[in-house]
């Protein structure tokens, strides 16, 4: 008789659609749109992001940045009374796969 265990594995995340699909991570999706804007290496103000993420307010782009500031993925700082941020390293993301193996009892 054959008995069902899980197998899982992890792999990296590059497509921000899958991101959307992970319950579990909540907030992903915005910091990994953050990301993605400041990987051209350039100093952003928080203004600019949220005009480029049209879906979502000041506040939680700001909420957002200070989490990412906070694993050490951006650098978040005071100049002339705006935020500014600029991405200090990409992160991978993993996410855990798991299939069903059929294996011998």
């Amino acid at each position: 008789m054959k008995a069902l265990s899980k197998e899982s594995k992890l792999r990296n995340v590059e497509d921000e659609t899958e991101i959307e699909s992970i319950g579990r991570a909540i907030g992903a999706r915005a910091r990994w749109r953050i990301i993605n804007l400041l990987k051209d290496g350039k100093s952003r103000s928080l203004s600019e992001i949220v005009k480029e993420l049209k879906d979502w307010q000041f506040q939680v782009i700001q909420n957002h940045c200070k989490i990412l500031a906070e694993e050490g993925v951006i650098d978040m700082w005071r100049e002339g009374g705006r935020w500014m941020v600029k991405l200090k390293k990409i992160p991978h993301v993993y996410i855990e796969e798991v299939g069903d193996k059929n294996e011998d009892e």
